[in-house]
């Protein structure tokens, strides 16, 4: 019996080895069509962007990519804060971001819109109401105050924006590149 079981292991191993064999068995040729579809009447249409760099981008860049020492800050995106706590009606904007300081003794927004032309000066003057607002009740220790003080609101090729920081000059310069290479 020792014999046999040997033999029936050797069985086994060479056939197992002639399945790794290193010879490939050709693949069967397949039928090729060569033919491209029918034309037809409807043709694709590319619809570009709009713009190269949405509002978002535009103050996550503004904020991030600044060597200034900023507060830490969060994008806010809840409607019912947007509209009920910073007042803001973004209903005809074509596209906005709203970025403000977490939990800070220091008072920091920055907001970018995209208005349509015929919208820009009413977006300006909810900014400007805005800024007011900052600078007569949201200001209370001095650092707010001094960020309320140099709070700016402006335009550039229908952005507009509010920023609320001590270093809100430094900011606009960068926010104003950003816009001006979209």
């Amino acid at each position: 019996m020792g014999k046999i079981k040997k033999a029936a292991a050797l069985l086994l191993c060479a056939a197992a080895l002639a399945g790794c064999s290193d010879t490939k068995k050709e693949p069967e040729p397949q039928q090729v069509h060569n033919t491209l579809p029918a034309a037809t009447s409807e043709t694709t249409e590319f619809t570009p962007q709009k713009y190269i760099i949405t509002c978002a981008e535009l103050a996550y860049k503004t904020i991030h990519e600044t060597d200034e020492g900023l507060p830490n800050t969060m994008e806010v995106t809840d409607d019912t804060m947007i509209s009920d706590v910073l007042g803001y009606d973004m209903e005809k904007a074509e596209d906005f971001s709203v970025y403000m300081q977490m939990i800070s003794t220091e008072l920091f927004e920055l907001t970018v819109i995209r208005a349509a032309e015929d919208d820009i000066n009413g977006f300006k003057a909810m900014l400007e109401d805005r800024r007011k607002y900052l600078r007569e009740q949201a200001a209370y220790y001095p650092s707010q105050v001094a960020a309320a003080d140099a709070c700016v609101v402006g335009e550039l090729n229908g952005v507009c924006y509010l920023i609320c920081s001590e270093k809100a000059e430094e900011l606009e310069k960068k926010l104003m590149y950003f816009i001006m290479r979209n």
